[in-house]
């Protein structure tokens, strides 16, 4: 009898019977602190109790989807626009996304996809544009490639607030600085998209310089831009997004369809400010961090 039983276990494991499946697979890009953060909220509110994580800078060379297949989990969390990427392959888990600025340009948009990206509202910068700087022409130079949603979004809230909203397409860094430059005696206010073809370290100090000269603020998207010379910025908790996307894996799991459980914007936001800036364009000293 014993024997018996050790062969039927042994038929079972060579077939790779899922006697321990994780209920959630984590794919991040890397092991970096807001990934780490996002992963520490996400856990906080999803309540699960085996995760699996593959780190995709120390799986090179790995089928990732592969793997993720293999562990059969009910939610797969892809922290990072990298990991994202990686899971457009996976039709068939649902994939929960966090820490990713556009996630329509990663090509992973499916019926099993929904997460918390990680784009600021536009209304939030257009109401600080107009109703803190006084800003009826607001600036905006976009990679349709890249941006283009995100754009379309800003013209739609723009209409809405009464903003008029001076927007430009670029496909390279050189014609984003060409286009710049029309801008100048245009526009009130500057509003940077996280595009990596309009910001890049050329791009950057050109944006500064125009700000400079015309005394245009410029609003970010990171708070890393304001020793660049944005005036403000719209920093996102990582932590936080991520307990909003275990809460949103959480009613996956419970049931419900991923149509059901929409993606969602950072429910949480705060306003730094470049003080130095602020004197030097003259902006209001009462002007203060929220």
């Amino acid at each position: 009898m014993t024997t018996r039983i050790l062969h039927i276990l042994a038929f079972l494991l060579l077939w790779g019977f899922p006697a321990f499946a994780a209920e959630v697979v984590v794919v991040q890009g890397e092991r970096m602190a807001p990934f780490e953060a996002a992963l520490r909220g996400f856990k906080a509110t999803a309540g699960v109790r085996s995760v699996e994580r593959l780190v995709l800078s120390e799986q090179r060379g790995a089928d990732v989807v592969r793997s993720v297949r293999e562990a059969r989990p009910r939610v797969v969390l892809a922290i990072g626009r990298e990991a994202l990427a990686r899971l457009k392959e996976i039709r068939e888990i649902p994939v929960v996304y966090v820490m990713v600025a556009t996630p329509e340009s990663t090509g992973a948009a499916s019926r099993n996809v929904t997460g918390v990206a990680m784009n600021v509202p536009a209304e939030r910068y257009l109401a600080f544009a107009r109703g803190t700087l006084a800003g009826r022409r607001v600036g905006l130079l976009f990679d349709p490639a890249r941006t283009g949603a995100l754009a379309k979004e800003a013209a739609q809230a723009a209409e809405r607030q009464g903003v008029a909203l001076v927007s430009r397409e670029v496909r390279s860094p050189r014609q984003a600085m060409q286009q710049l430059a029309t801008l100048r005696g245009k526009v009130d206010v500057l509003w940077l998209l996280p595009d990596p073809t309009v910001v890049t370290a050329e791009t950057m100090e050109a944006i500064a310089l125009f700000s400079q000269e015309n005394r245009v603020p410029v609003i970010a998207f990171a708070a890393k831009y304001l020793q660049n010379g944005a005036l403000a910025a719209f920093e996102v908790d990582p932590a936080d997004m991520g307990r909003q996307a275990g809460r949103m894996a959480r009613r996956i799991m419970d049931g419900a369809a991923v149509e059901q459980v929409p993606a969602e914007a950072p429910a949480r936001t705060t306003l730094r400010l470049n003080k130095t800036v602020a004197r030097n364009l003259g902006v209001s000293p009462d002007l203060r961090e929220e």
